[in-house]
């Protein structure tokens, strides 16, 4: 940037617009164009630098995501405002301001405060901060920033809620359930999905291949679409149902008992008023874990309940299921060879002797 005067008198300012193309300008007066001079000044490390709510919406912007992902980086970063009026502010709302290499450890755990005062357990604190964390390395990958500045500090411990309960309360819990609750509790069960909207609750009978009598589920979890092998019962009872619905491939296989499609509310507030009245604390998720240890109990191949179940990874079946099986491990004991046992023993007798 620079001031001269022209041979008229006038002054001439050069300077820089946004996109870095030179320009001037002309002023009847030094005063004028020092004034204006004055008002172009910028600090270039200023211009460069971004936000977290900036980073957060750039990072939104080139990276796909769903639509209720992006709703939470939304509430995390600005809240949103509620149906009378009210704003429910974000975690990190009162730090979305400030620039993302003047961030420390005080505003991380000024989030988790935040978090906390909102009644969240540490596994979902650590959801919000780990998304921030995600747009923060992003914008690094990208030149946008040098650091992620929260990259070194640890996730808070988180103790998951026991995902895990028996066939006997679960009896008692569905003896308690309503009509349409129970079918969906054997829908559940019988595809080995996780109980929740996605999977279950947004289930058309479109998935259900009734010539190759299989189910196709698409699993928000891990974006990916698994292929069931459903007990000929429940295929029975789903064919009739089906049929019942004038065979509308597009109608949801759970509804209400209004017929209408199922909510977050509807099925939680129905599951633990049932455990209320049978007096026992599961969650609704354990009806897949119960799936699973039944089909292992019967002698199912560990690399077909993983199939049903979704799992790329053996080990992930193995890990989460196959310890509530002690009789599993009792059976490959006793699939040991009897005579075998007896002829080492023999063996070592006569060594003795």
């Amino acid at each position: 940037m620079s001031i001269s005067q022209r041979l008229d008198g006038r002054w001439i300012v050069k300077f820089k617009d946004l996109e870095g193309r030179w320009k001037q300008r002309s002023f009847s007066s030094k005063a004028d164009a020092v004034a204006f001079e004055r008002d172009c000044q910028y600090d270039k490390r200023e211009n460069t630098r971004i936000t977290l709510l900036e980073a957060v919406l750039v990072f939104l912007k080139n990276v796909p995501h769903s639509q209720r992902s992006k709703e939470g980086y939304e509430f995390c970063v600005a809240g949103h405002d509620r149906m009378d009026g009210t704003h429910a502010t974000g975690p990190a709302e009162c730090i979305a301001a400030k620039y993302v290499d003047c961030l420390n450890r005080r505003d991380l755990e000024t989030v988790r405060e935040n978090c906390r005062h909102a009644g969240m357990a540490n596994a979902t604190i650590n959801l919000y901060t780990a998304q921030l964390c995600a747009a923060m390395n992003w914008c690094v990958q990208e030149d946008l920033i040098r650091e992620n500045p929260w990259a070194k500090y640890r996730a808070l411990p988180a103790q998951h809620q026991s995902r895990q309960g028996s066939l006997e309360d679960f009896q008692r819990i569905y003896a308690c359930l309503p009509l349409w609750m129970q079918w969906a509790c054997r829908t559940a069960m019988a595809l080995c999905v996780r109980p929740g909207i996605v999977e279950l609750f947004r289930l058309k009978w479109k998935a259900f291949n009734w010539q190759a009598r299989t189910v196709s589920v698409w699993m928000g979890k891990t974006s990916a679409a698994k292929t069931v092998y459903p007990p000929a019962p429940y295929m029975e009872e789903a064919r009739l149902r089906f049929l019942g619905d004038n065979e509308d491939r597009e109608k949801l296989v759970c509804r209400s008992f209004r017929d209408k499609p199922v909510t977050d509310s509807n099925y939680a507030t129905t599951w633990q008023r049932a455990c209320t009245r049978a007096g026992v604390a599961m969650p609704m998720y354990a009806i897949r874990h119960i799936a699973a240890s039944q089909m292992l109990a019967a002698g199912a191949d560990l690399a077909a309940v993983a199939a049903q179940l979704g799992h790329r990874d053996l080990t992930t079946t193995g890990r989460y299921y196959a310890h509530a099986l002690p009789s599993a491990q009792r059976k490959a004991g006793e699939a040991l060879a009897a005579p075998s046992l007896v002829q080492l023993g023999a063996a070592q007798t006569s060594k003795t002797d």
